[in-house]
């Protein structure tokens, strides 16, 4: 049975692996998209129309991506207080129950996403000259990815070696404590080594 979740687990990092380089690149082209746009602007003294237009397609699809990668990292809005106060079962249960939640908004969200992406099929962007297809297709994609995501997290939830950290994820909080902790256990050097 462990070796399900391990392949639960490996599938999950693949996928988040993946797009997060496709979000690296998208943030480059963002990026470059604006300082090409600043540079023709105000030092050509000759705008480009397209420039504000791309970047902005290209930032809306890194940041919704990169909403897959939160959900595999257990970096999204959590009530860490209220579950870890709770036994590990029933902590287990609050999840499952607030992930069913979170898969029903995901799948309605891809659902309604696809219909809004084909309606702009009949729409033109001018800046760009496409239609609005492929900027819309920014959102049932990321919402299928963190959809994808999101069952993924809730199957390895049942993984009977994970503990409260495991499933919820650590607040940044405790991360912080946990590196001062572990910074004041190392052992002051012995006067005449470095």
């Amino acid at each position: 049975m462990q070796v399900f979740f391990n392949t639960i687990e490996k599938l999950a990092d693949i996928v988040a692996w993946l797009t997060l380089k496709v979000v690296i690149l998208l943030t480059g082209l963002m990026t470059i998209t604006v300082l090409v746009g600043v540079f023709y602007r105000y030092v050509l003294v000759s705008p480009l129309g397209w420039t504000e237009t791309l970047a902005r397609y290209t930032m809306v699809w890194a940041a919704l991506l990169a909403v897959s990668v939160g959900i595999k990292d257990n970096e999204h809005v959590g009530l860490f207080f209220l579950v870890r106060s709770l036994p590990l079962k029933a902590a287990k249960v609050l999840n499952f129950v607030i992930g069913l939640i979170i898969i029903f908004f995901l799948f309605e969200l891809t659902r309604r996403g696809i219909t809004m992406a084909v309606n702009g099929l009949e729409q033109l962007d001018l800046a760009l000259g496409i239609t609005m297809f492929w900027p819309l297709l920014s959102v049932p994609v990321s919402a299928g990815l963190a959809l994808f995501q999101q069952v993924l997290h809730m199957i390895g939830a049942f993984n009977p070696e994970k503990d409260h950290t495991d499933i919820f994820g650590e607040s940044e909080a405790e991360q912080a404590l946990e590196e001062l902790e572990r910074a004041e256990k190392k052992p002051e050097p012995v006067k005449g080594e470095l």
